[in-house]
């Protein structure tokens, strides 16, 4: 009985070690101010000017592990795409961004990456003219990177880059936005907050 009821005890410890090693799920807000600019080319002869950009919203971790967490977002975002030589192609776009990252926590450290679904909410010229259906990609895809330092209380900072992979205007704009193959690309500083601490 003894030589059965060991190995039980034991695969029991060690389940309950790795639970109690498991951080607690975390859902918290997070603001970032951004530097967003568009890469590419287009047949208009469009050059991209960087601007300020900004996001809020909410975010969680969830743990699959000591060190491994899924970790959503959703977030309100303004980015505004500006022309160098050609104002009247400047752009001010409303964004609900939905990053999907896996993060890596090292001590207070962590390093994210994954992909990011954005979808436009509106998009105006620098006139205040509503150009949304006309030119705006209704929904992109980016890729996230970044890393970042949390409290336990719950405090986090983070840098990361958001890259376009889809292009941030249609492929058949009637001003020759989409002539080309024009994407976003926004470094973020973040900073973010998780109620309850981070359970670490």
């Amino acid at each position: 009985m003894k030589k059965v009821l060991l190995p039980i005890a034991l695969l029991a410890s060690t389940i309950g070690a790795a639970q109690a090693q498991t951080p607690a799920n975390s859902i918290g807000i997070k603001a970032g101010y951004g530097i967003t600019s568009l890469t590419g080319n287009t047949s208009s002869g469009y050059t991209s000017k960087s601007h300020s950009a900004y996001q809020a919203g909410l975010m969680a971790d969830v743990y699959f592990g000591e060190v491994i967490s899924f970790h959503p977002e959703a977030l309100y975002t303004k980015q505004y795409f500006d022309a160098t030589d050609l104002v009247n192609l400047s752009r001010d776009v409303d964004y609900i961004n939905v990053p999907l990252l896996a993060r890596y926590h090292a001590d207070g450290l962590f390093f994210e990456a994954g992909p990011e679904v954005n979808f436009a909410l509106s998009g105006k010229d620098e006139g205040g003219a509503d150009i949304k259906s006309r030119d705006v990609t209704p929904v992109t895809l980016d890729y996230v990177v970044g890393l970042g330092y949390q409290l336990p209380v719950g405090l986090s900072l983070g840098v990361r880059y958001d890259g376009g992979i889809s292009h941030t205007y249609k492929d058949a704009a009637a001003n020759n936005l989409g002539t080309g193959n024009l994407r976003s690309s926004t470094f973020w500083f973040n900073l973010g907050y998780a109620f309850g601490g981070t359970g670490r």
